[in-house]
């Protein structure tokens, strides 16, 4: 039996999980958790094989969660089960300790497929995640930038100073506003700043 834990803020994706998990003879849902702050409590007392990770919750990121976890659990395999498609957020939980990348336009048997790929040492993709990250080594490397930050989020931290809001930074950048709030979040810790005015006031000063 291949227990797993679910961590999903979206409801109606956390139970269809749970009753997919779950309608497996060899597979059994232990715990499904809406934030990370659960997720830190309730998988670690669960003991699961597997977690199913989603980055974007509603107080910390994924991304962070399973490093945490990972920490705590080093047995623990994470699979990203997520929405964005940013080639900084896949490296960033690759190195957090995931051990997969699935995209959410997953079909059933694609899930299941993960988990026992992962339960055998693999390490499962969305063949649209592996070709981004093929391409990532295949670009030019890129100068390295200020304060640890990615080529990503040094972009933003631009287009923030410029007064940008999520939205704009988001049509900009070609990516989702979620994905922005979640380069924001990482960029903030690293730039050791609590808000959108003190990370531009560095920005500028430092330009």
């Amino acid at each position: 039996m291949t227990t797993v834990a679910i961590i999903e803020d979206n409801n109606t994706m956390r139970k269809m999980l749970v009753e997919l998990i779950n309608s497996e003879a060899e597979y059994r849902c232990v715990c499904a958790c809406s934030t990370s702050k659960e997720a830190l409590l309730e998988v670690p007392r669960h003991q699961p094989d597997v977690a199913l990770m989603d980055i974007h919750l509603p107080d910390e990121s994924g991304i962070a969660c399973t490093a945490q976890l990972t920490q705590k659990m080093p047995e623990l395999q994470v699979i990203m089960v997520t929405v964005y498609k940013d080639t900084d957020l896949i490296f960033q939980a690759l190195k957090a300790g995931a051990c997969g990348y699935i995209l959410k336009r997953f079909r059933p048997g694609e899930i299941i497929q993960a988990i026992a790929e992962v339960r055998a040492g693999g390490a499962p993709m969305t063949s649209e995640i592996a070709r981004m990250i093929v391409r990532s080594f295949r670009a030019p490397s890129a100068a390295p930038t200020p304060n640890g930050l990615t080529t990503r989020e040094a972009e933003i931290l631009m287009l923030l100073a410029e007064g940008l809001s999520n939205k704009e930074i988001a049509q900009r950048a070609n990516i989702s506003a979620g994905t922005v709030r979640i380069h924001l979040g990482n960029m903030f810790k690293k730039l050791h700043v609590r808000s959108r005015t003190e990370a531009a006031v560095k920005y500028a000063r430092k330009n």
